[in-house]
C-alpha cells in the first residue's frame, strides 16, 4: 500500500507561525544567532519497457592522506565591500522630502542584527486572510518601549497615536525614488506617547520616529510596505496581500540594498525560486519560478524575455539538453513539453505535447541525453512485516521520450529523507548520470535502455563541475568516470565531525575544499595527486554554510548564514597563490526553507538567487 509523504512537520511550523501573529503571544527570544497555460495536445502512449542492465565498477585506485596541520594559520581576509553610499535628503519637484538614497531596517537598523522576525509576510493567522506584513521583536532586551526608525527619507502622510485603537499607534511614510516609483512604509503598535511626528512631516533615514507600545498582544512592531492607502491604517490582514498591493518588507529593503551594491548587473525581487542548476542557465536566459508560472530572465540586463503560466502550479521543470525544449511538470501530474522561442526573433513558448502523470509532489526532471525527460518521484511504501507495520522510501522513475512516449518505468529504493534539491547530474555523451546524496547514496546511468546502477557509489554529497561529478563525505573526496562507470578516490583525509562541507576542482586539476572539524574551519589547496600544499583557518567568519564556486579561473567562496532575522549572503575571492580572501559583497533576503543558489556562466560573471527574496547578477571585478 502506497500513500504520499506525510507534510505534518510544516503543517506544525504553519501553526505555530500563525499563532505568532499581531492578535496572539509572541514567543520568547530565541538565542542570538551565529555572527503552463498551454493549448492541450492529444495524450501520448505507452512503449514497451527496457531491461537495464548493472556494469560493475573498477576497484577504486587508492590516494594519499593530505595530513592538515596541527593549528592552521588564520587565512587574511580583506573586505572591498563599500557601506551605501548615503545622502542627506534634498527637496525637488514630486519629492518634497527628498529622494530615498537606500533603505534601512525599521528595528536596530541598518540590517536588524540585534533583531528577530516574529511572523513573516503572507503567513495566515486569522480568518480575515494572511499577514500583510512582518512582526518584529528585539533580541537580549524587552520590546516595549524600543526605538522604531523611518527605513528611509520620505514624507509623512499618516501619523496617529492610536490610529489602531486598543492595538495603539500607526505612522506611515511616503517614500519617492530616483526612478519615479514611490513606496510606503507603515509602523503599527506604535507608543502613544511617542508618536510626534505629524503628517506633512520630513524624516530621514534611521530616524527615530517612535517607540513599540503594548497593543493587546506582547508588545512587537507590525510593519508593511505596500503602494495603497497612504492616509489610513488598515487591516494588517488580507486574503492575498501580495496581489493587493502589499509587499514583503524584507524582500524590498534587501534587494534595494543590494542593487546598488557595487559590482551588481542586475537585480529583481524572486517570489519563488531558482530552477535546477546547471539547467538554469542555457544560452542568454535564466529560468525561475515566478507566481505560478516560470520565467525566463535575459542574463544581460535581468528584463523578463517570456513566460509561461502553470495555474496549477509548478512541481518541477527543467529544459531539454539542447536547451530548446522546456519541460514542465504542475502539481495535478501533467508533464508539458514546449519547444522555446529563438531569442533573437521574441515569441512564446509552444506546447508540444502533454501526458498526465502519477507524479505530484516530491519530484525531480532531468534531461536525458537523447532530447528527452526524466521524471523521478519519491513516495512511502508502508509494509507489513511480522505483524507489524514497516515503511520505507522509494523512487519512481519515468522516461519520457521527445516525442512524449513512455519509454520505460523504473521502480529503486531511495532513502526516507530524499529531497528533489538534493539529487546532482551531468550529462556525459550519450548517459544522464544522475548521483543521489544521503545515507543510501547510488549513482546511475541513465539512458534509453533504462537506469543501470553502478556498483559503488561516490560519498554522500556531489557537486558538478561542468561535464564531471564529484563526490564526497566527511573525509574522503571522490571523482566518478562516466566512461568506465567506476570512482576514483582522490583524496582521503583524518577522520572529522562534519568533516568536508565542499569541495571546488580548478582548471590546473588542484583541489580547493572547506574542512571542518570540532575545533577549526578550514580551506584546504591539494595538487593533483591529493597532496596538501597549504592549509588556512577561515573559522573567523562564523558558523555560516560554506560553498565553493568557480567563475572564469577566479575560485570564490559563498557564505550563508540562515538567522531567526532572514538570511545572509557573504561573496569573497580566493587568492590561491597569496592564501588570502577579499569580500566583494555581502547580501540577504528574507527567511528562507531553502538556501541561496550561486553559479558562473563561465565568466566572471556570478549569478545569486535567494528563493522567495532576490535574483542577481554580479560582476565579479567590479564588486567591492
Amino acid at each position: 500500500m502506497q500513500r504520499p509523504r506525510t507534510r505534518w512537520l510544516p503543517l506544525i511550523l504553519l501553526l505555530l507561525l500563525a499563532a505568532a501573529g499581531c492578535n496572539r503571544p509572541a514567543p520568547t527570544p530565541p538565542d542570538r544567532p551565529p555572527a503552463v497555460e498551454s493549448t492541450q495536445t492529444a495524450t501520448a502512449t505507452h512503449t514497451a519497457t527496457a531491461t537495464a542492465t548493472i556494469t560493475p565498477s573498477p576497484t577504486a585506485t587508492p590516494s594519499p592522506t593530505p595530513t592538515p596541520t596541527a593549528t592552521a594559520q588564520p587565512i587574511q581576509i580583506s573586505d572591498a565591500v563599500r557601506p551605501p553610499e548615503a545622502s542627506a535628503p534634498s527637496p525637488q519637484d514630486g519629492a518634497p522630502c527628498g529622494l530615498v538614497d537606500t533603505l534601512d531596517f525599521p528595528v536596530d537598523p541598518p540590517l536588524a542584527e540585534e533583531a528577530y522576525l516574529i511572523q513573516g509576510f503572507g503567513r495566515g493567522g486569522r480568518p480575515a486572510g494572511q499577514h500583510a506584513g512582518e512582526d518584529w521583536g528585539l533580541l537580549d532586551r524587552p520590546n516595549l518601549g524600543a526605538p522604531v526608525y523611518s527605513i528611509g527619507h520620505g514624507r509623512v502622510t499618516y501619523a496617529q497615536p492610536l490610529g489602531w485603537g486598543r492595538d495603539k499607534g500607526v505612522i506611515i511614510v511616503e517614500h519617492r525614488f530616483a526612478d519615479g516609483s514611490r513606496i510606503l512604509s507603515f509602523y503599527g503598535h506604535l507608543e502613544p506617547s511617542t508618536v510626534q511626528v505629524r503628517a506633512g512631516d520630513c524624516v530621514e533615514r534611521g530616524e527615530e520616529i517612535a517607540r513599540i507600545g503594548r497593543p493587546r498582544t506582547p508588545p512587537h512592531l507590525h510593519f508593511e510596505m505596500r503602494s495603497h492607502m497612504p492616509d489610513e491604517p488598515g487591516p494588517g490582514y488580507w486574503p492575498d496581500p501580495a496581489s493587493a498591493g502589499w509587499t514583503g518588507p524584507s524582500q524590498f529593503i534587501w534587494n534595494n540594498r543590494m542593487a546598488a551594491s557595487p559590482g551588481v548587473v542586475w537585480s529583481q525581487r524572486l517570489d519563488g525560486a531558482l530552477l535546477s542548476v546547471p539547467a538554469s542557465a542555457v544560452s542568454d536566459a535564466v529560468l525561475v519560478t515566478q507566481n505560478n508560472g516560470i520565467q525566463a530572465l535575459d542574463v544581460a540586463d535581468g528584463t523578463a524575455r517570456w513566460r509561461v503560466a502553470v495555474a496549477d502550479g509548478v512541481a518541477g521543470a527543467v529544459l531539454s539538453a539542447d536547451g530548446s525544449a522546456l519541460y514542465v511538470l504542475d502539481q495535478t501530474g501533467m508533464l508539458s513539453a514546449l519547444d522555446l522561442p529563438v531569442s533573437a526573433e521574441g515569441g512564446q513558448p509552444v506546447t508540444r505535447w502533454q501526458i498526465a502523470l502519477d507524479a505530484k509532489e516530491d519530484v525531480a526532471l532531468m534531461p536525458l541525453a537523447d532530447g528527452g525527460v526524466l521524471v523521478s518521484a519519491w513516495e512511502i511504501v508502508f509494509h507489513e512485516l511480522d505483524g507489524k507495520w514497516e515503511l520505507s522510501g522509494q523512487r519512481q522513475m519515468t522516461a519520457i521520450a521527445a516525442d512524449g512516449d513512455i519509454t520505460w518505468e523504473r521502480t529503486r529504493p531511495s532513502s526516507l529523507y530524499w529531497q528533489p534539491e538534493d539529487d546532482r547530474w551531468t550529462l556525459a555523451g550519450s548517459e544522464l548520470v544522475l548521483a543521489v546524496p544521503g545515507n543510501d547514496a547510488r549513482v546511475w546511468s541513465i539512458d534509453r535502455e533504462g537506469p543501470a546502477q553502478w556498483t559503488r557509489a561516490a560519498g554522500e554529497q556531489y557537486t558538478v563541475n561542468g561535464d564531471q561529478i564529484w563526490g564526497f563525505d566527511a573525509g574522503t573526496v571522490y571523482q566518478l568516470q562516466p566512461g568506465t562507470r567506476s570512482v576514483v578516490e582522490v583524496a582521503s583525509l583524518p577522520a572529522a565531525s562534519p568533516g568536508i562541507e565542499a569541495i571546488l576542482p580548478l582548471p590546473d586539476e588542484r583541489l580547493l575544499l572547506a574542512y571542518r572539524d570540532r575545533s577549526d574551519r578550514r580551506l584546504l589547496l591539494l595538487d593533483s595527486d591529493g597532496a596538501l600544499i597549504w592549509d588556512r583557518s577561515f573559522a573567523s567568519l562564523g558558523a555560516a554554510t560554506p560553498s565553493l564556486l568557480l567563475a572564469g579561473n577566479q575560485p570564490l567562496l559563498l557564505m550563508q548564514n540562515a538567522t531567526r532575522a532572514g538570511t545572509r549572503v557573504d561573496l569573497y575571492t580566493i587568492d590561491v597563490a597569496g592564501e588570502s580572501l577579499t569580500r566583494i559583497f555581502s547580501g540577504g533576503g528574507p527567511v528562507a526553507s531553502r538556501p541561496a543558489t550561486a553559479w558562473s556562466d563561465g565568466t566572471d560573471r556570478v549569478f545569486l538567487a535567494i528563493p522567495d527574496g532576490s535574483i542577481l547578477a554580479l560582476d565579479i571585478a567590479a564588486g567591492g
